[in-house]
């Protein structure tokens, strides 16, 4: 199940590499995806029925969700949706609830949902200190408490990622627009930090 961005293409060519067969459904433009899939179904959030339909006929083995899904998308065309659709929606639109719905609905039909991270190691970056130089102990608190707020927020679907700086929270993320958050650090002094946590949909 492919959103945007590279990362579909270079999962499914990891895939391939482990001895998969892959049938990707493109629900978004993901560069390199044709090329490393074996097969490549044009599908649209608004149409699930089709995508169901075309699972039973492949009759895959195991499904795995990578890439960029966005949330304007499933709000602008919520009013076109089917009723398959709209049943994956029952609990809600937020991560959580859509990625419960999503695996609970693949399970029923006997796909195991994967862990995207093993099919996505090269891309993803090791545990540790990646910047030139390591948070200092006060940068390391604001980070922990943003961390912790952030998967707070992440499960109620308000956003992933916050900005902290002497204590304060000064920006949550506004879903689905991330990308402007980030912006909030230039906006304030310096000893700001920017706390995101990642959501992968995977089985309980």
């Amino acid at each position: 199940m492919a959103g945007a961005g590279v990362l579909p293409g270079r999962a499914a060519a990891e895939a391939r590499r482990q001895g998969w067969r892959v049938v990707a459904f493109a629900f978004e433009e993901a560069p390199g995806l044709a090329a490393a899939a074996d097969v490549v179904v044009p599908a649209a959030i608004s149409d699930i029925q089709a995508v169901v339909m075309r699972l039973y006929g492949e009759r895959p083995q195991a499904a795995l969700f990578v890439g960029k899904f966005w949330k304007q998308r499933a709000f602008e065309e919520a009013d076109r949706a089917d009723q398959a659709a709209r049943r994956l929606a029952d609990g809600g639109l937020s991560d959580a609830a859509l990625a419960q719905m999503v695996v609970t609905t693949l399970e029923g039909m006997g796909i195991d949902v994967l862990d995207q991270r093993g099919f996505l190691a090269p891309s993803m970056a090791p545990s540790g200190v990646l910047t030139v130089r390591a948070p200092t102990e006060p940068e390391w608190a604001e980070i922990r408490s943003g961390a912790t707020l952030a998967r707070h927020l992440a499960e109620h679907g308000i956003g992933q990622t916050v900005v902290r700086c002497f204590g304060v929270t000064v920006a949550v993320e506004e879903a689905p627009f991330t990308t402007t958050t980030g912006f909030k650090v230039t906006e304030v002094s310096t000893g700001a930090v920017t706390a995101r946590v990642a959501v992968f949909v995977t089985p309980a």
